[in-house]
């Protein structure tokens, strides 16, 4: 099979930069392990934490990370407040409620 006149090549993968937010995320995202909840980086223009419960496929939330003057907050989809920077454990406490995999 011969290569098309109107294919373009590929570009080559770009390495993600390892921005603030994403660390932050990062961190969350390990922190959350312990509530048996999946969680992966979405790379978008700014990425973000996808949080979902393993036992349901309505169970998701997206969690951003914004930078404030002293700190970094993290955000859900519908726009309610869940924590900052420094205090992951309350967060990923308040995420994994979100999705139903804790009561309280």
């Amino acid at each position: 099979m011969g290569t098309s006149k109107h294919s373009r090549p590929c570009p080559a993968p770009t390495a993600v930069p390892r921005s603030t937010e994403r660390i932050h995320l990062t961190r969350l995202a390990a922190e959350l392990t312990g509530y048996g909840v999946w969680a992966r980086i979405i790379e978008d223009t700014t990425p973000y934490l996808r949080v979902s419960h393993p036992d349901s496929a309505r169970a998701i939330e997206d969690v951003a990370c914004e930078r404030r003057r002293h700190d970094h907050a993290f955000i859900a989809s519908c726009g309610i407040y869940l924590g900052t920077s420094d205090s992951i454990k309350l967060t990923a406490k308040k995420v994994a409620w979100l999705v139903g995999t804790i009561d309280r």
